[in-house]
This record gives structure tokens, C-alpha cells and sequence, in this order.
């Protein structure tokens, strides 16, 4: 696989990087998988990528490399998960964004569960979709400054803010039914 990239230097260090670090990727991924098989599949996914553009991989600080291959391995699990699970990740128009009103989530949510119990449930949530949350929602980030900062597409950030605010919705809806 490493073989493509031409610059023997970027090749053996891509490999060595590889070797170094390959059982924490295949750990991610099963975490997400919950299959090896799959797990493994992840892991060369995220590598060939990388290896058909290194030069986003060789832009990355080295300290932060790990980082950015966890991200890489993090959402092509993700979305391998949700391609084999038949869950649809339709795109979003432009116009279906966030911004516009980012308090008309939290009022709709305000008095019908106890805080502590709903930050039990935020932190249940999968790792981006939690994240997204906190970041668009809590700490008032835009859109853009969220998929910076989680390293990811702003389409995806919309995706996983849209999956994220769908559960709270509906744990919400469920437990206003228990005390109604």
C-alpha cells in the first residue's frame, strides 16, 4: 500500500507511523464497529487515503499526526457503520442550517427534564455527536469553527449536530411522557 507514494522519505515514515500506532487505530475503529473484520477495514481505508493524498498527512505537525489519523479512522468508521447499518445521513440543503436561532433548540428542551439527567444523556451520546452538540450549542461555535476544531466537513458537522439534536429531542419527548 505504502509503496505509491514516490518520496522514499514520506514512504518510511508512513510506514514506521503505521507500525507505531496501527493497534490504537484498529481500536477506534472497533469501537465503533464492534467487528474486527471491520475494524480492519477502517484502518486501510483511513491509510489508503492518505497514502492517495499524503500530502494532507505530511502538513500535520508530527506531534499532532495521531490526531488527525484518529479523526481520519473516527469518521470512516463512523460512516462504515452507518452505510452497513442502513442508517440514512442524508446532506442537508444550505439553507437547513443551525445558525439562524441557536436558542430555539435549548428553549424547546428548558423545564421538561432535570438537567443533571439531561447531561447523563448528552454524555451517552456517540463521541462527534456529543461533541457538535457541546461546541454549536453550549459554547455558541459556528458551524465552520466546529468542523475546524473537530477536524471534520462542515456537512458533516450539520449532520451529526442534526442526529445529535434528534435524540435529545426524543429523549426528551420520552421522559416528559414519564412525568405527564
Amino acid at each position: 500500500m505504502f509503496s505509491v507514494i514516490e518520496d522514499p522519505v514520506q514512504r518510511n515514515e508512513l510506514e514506521e507511523f503505521y507500525k507505531n500506532n496501527k493497534n490504537c487505530f484498529l481500536n477506534i475503529a472497533y469501537i465503533y464497529l464492534h467487528n474486527r473484520d471491520d475494524a480492519e477495514d477502517a484502518v486501510q481505508e483511513a491509510f489508503s487515503e492518505i497514502v492517495r493524498k499524503p500530502d494532507k498527512f505530511f502538513s500535520v505537525a508530527p506531534k499532532n499526526r495521531v490526531s488527525f489519523m484518529v479523526a481520519v479512522v473516527r469518521n470512516i468508521s463512523s460512516d462504515m457503520f452507518n452505510k452497513k447499518n442502513k442508517v440514512p445521513l442524508e446532506e442537508l440543503d444550505e439553507e437547513d442550517s443551525y445558525d439562524d436561532n441557536p436558542f430555539s433548540f435549548e428553549d424547546s428542551i428548558i423545564g421538561k427534564v432535570s438537567r443533571d439527567k439531561l447531561k447523563q444523556f448528552i454524555k451517552s451520546l456517540p463521541p462527534l455527536q456529543r461533541d457538535v452538540l457541546t461546541l454549536r450549542c453550549l459554547m455558541g461555535f459556528s458551524t465552520a469553527e466546529t468542523a475546524e476544531k473537530l477536524n471534520i466537513s462542515q456537512s458533516a458537522v450539520k449532520k451529526r449536530l442534526r442526529l445529535a439534536k434528534e435524540a435529545v429531542r426524543e429523549y426528551v419527548r420520552k421522559e416528559g411522557e414519564i412525568y405527564e
